[in-house]
Formats: C-alpha cells, structure tokens, sequence
C-alpha cells in the first residue's frame, strides 16, 4: 500500500480534489464534512499543500494567509490533525473540538494578525496608485482613449440558466440546444483562461479587437489594429473577470480537449457535471481567495455558493 508520500512526492503538489481517489474508505467523505464545517462556522480554508522533506505534502487551514492550523498530515487511514487521527465518526468530531477551542483560544490574536496583513496591503496598494499615476502621465501623448484597454473577455454562466439544465436532466428531459449552451460557455471561459496565462507567462497578450498576439518588454503595447493595452492592466483586468487559473488549470485544461470530441447529450451532460463536482471540492475546500465557481458563473459569491451547493445534491 503507497503512502501518501510516496503517490505525492516533492515534484507532484496535490489538489484537493486528489484527496477523494486517494481515500477509498470513507476518509474522503469525513474531510469534506471537516472542510464544509470550518468554511461555515469560523470563515477557515484549506490552503495549498507545502513540502517538508520529513512529512511530505501537509495543509493548513486558516483566512488571509494566517493560519490556525498547520502540518495537517494525510495517511492512508485517514487525515492527522495534531494528534487526532480521524478516521471514523468519533475522531472527526474529537477533531471538530480541538479546531473550535483552538480557534476560541487564539481568536484574538488570530484577527488582529488578519487585521495587520491587511493594512500592510493597504499601504503597499496606497505607494502603487501613486506610482502608477505617474507612469500614466508620461503615456498621455500615445494613448488613444476609446482604443486603450477595450476588453472583452467570454462571458460567465446564467446561473438560472445552470439549474434549469439540471432540473430538466433530473426529470429525465435532455435539453441539448441549453446543454450545448452551457458546455459552450465553459468552454470558452477554459480556452481562453489557459491560453491567456500561457501568453502572460512569456510577456504576451492577446488583442481583443482582432485577436493577434501582441509582445513587448515594456507596459505599455500596440497592435498592429491600432489598438493599445497596458500590460498590467490586461493582468488586472483578467482577474477581475475571474478567468480561470490557478490551482484548479489542469482541471480546465481536461475539460478542454473533452468538450472538443463531446457530441451526444449523454456526453456533455457528464463533462458539464464533473467539472461543476470540482467547483463543489473548491467551495469546501482549498479556495484561499475564491471558490472556482466564481470563474464560471455570474452571480454575487453568496449565490454561486448557493447553487453549487444545490447542485451538488440533486
């Protein structure tokens, strides 16, 4: 039987998502319970595993890279949380005790260590504004206005649109002309989230009035067409649209080449399902800023919460 360590050595970071085909005995369902239920009573996320060469990959939990919690160990027989092993009923709710008198006794300092990280952002986004306006000002005689950072970025998922493709499903009725829809959305959304960062990686970007890709060293870039963009905006702007990356790429990329070759109902519907079931791992568990449905579906995150949730149990 492999260890953890062993399935997961130095070069190969797990996702969280990696958890549920690691634990086949029940585990998994244990860790998505523990996971649901420090999200919902104390705001507190898996973050992404770190190495150490004497424990392998472990997690912590916490908010705002602060962490309550480190060193979470995962064995075959279950997760260690200290010196709880939960794997059975018992353990998970010995462990659902020690996270809540953990977080009671060390709430205070747990926030005002939140509070600190969020002012040091503060003054550090207060000295790039400044910095900013004055690079600006010395762009002002190139910049066209109404062709200088014009984005247009595919589209996120009707959320109504969403549930009554599933409603319709769970009735036994295939709406292919909505399935199609849906996929097609998604699709795009992945398409244009990976290329995007594999553009960025190499100091690239792509135009959005004709689609050719635009290289440089500097900020500021110009297409052939007369458009303009600033570089760092177009990154800006990316994830302000909530595209796709992240821990989660390899997820989209699969979806990708799947959604390429789908061509019966029966073929989308599971694509469509299997990545909507890692958008429900993600909002458990593992998302330090935002869940992967946000990339996805339009909505504020109480609602995309709220229908991950609904779909995942219909």
């Amino acid at each position: 039987m492999s260890s953890f360590k062993e399935v997961f050595p130095k070069n190969r970071r797990p996702l969280i998502s990696d958890l549920e085909e690691f634990w086949s005995n029940g585990v998994e369902i244990l860790f998505k319970d523990f996971a649901e239920y420090i999200l919902k009573n104390f705001d507190l996320r898996f973050a992404n595993a770190v190495w150490s060469e004497k424990n392998g990959w472990t997690y912590r939990i916490g908010k705002s890279g602060v962490y309550l919690i480190k060193g979470i160990r995962i064995e075959k027989a279950g997760f260690i949380i200290d010196n709880i092993l939960v794997k059975d009923k018992k353990t998970y709710n010995e462990s659902l005790e020690y996270v809540k008198n953990t977080y009671n006794q060390h709430k205070e300092e747990f926030q005002k260590k939140i509070s600190e990280v969020n002012e040091r952002q503060s003054q550090r986004n207060k000295r790039r504004i400044m910095r900013e306006r004055g690079e600006l000002l010395e762009l002002q005689d190139k910049i066209i206005p109404e062709k200088y950072n014009v984005f247009h970025w595919p589209p996120k998922l009707d959320i109504y649109k969403l549930k009554k493709l599933y409603m319709l499903d769970a009735k036994g009725i295939k709406d292919e002309e909505l399935a199609d829809e849906i996929g097609l959305t998604l699709y795009l959304r992945c398409k244009y989230g990976k290329e995007d960062v594999e553009r960025m990686d190499k100091s690239v970007i792509r135009c959005h009035n004709c689609q050719k890709d635009i290289g440089g060293e500097g900020d500021f870039r110009q297409c052939a067409c007369g458009y303009q963009y600033s570089f760092r905006e177009y990154r800006r702007s990316f994830r302000r649209n909530n595209m796709p990356t992240g821990a989660a790429y390899e997820i989209f990329n699969t979806f990708i080449k799947e959604w390429s070759h789908a061509k019966e109902y029966s073929e989308k519907i599971i694509l469509i399902d299997r990545l909507l079931h890692q958008f429900h791992l993600s909002l458990i568990s593992g998302a330090k800023h935002r869940p992967v449905a946000m990339n996805f579906i339009d909505g504020t995150r109480e609602n995309v919460d709220k229908i991950i949730n609904e779909l995942a149990n219909i």
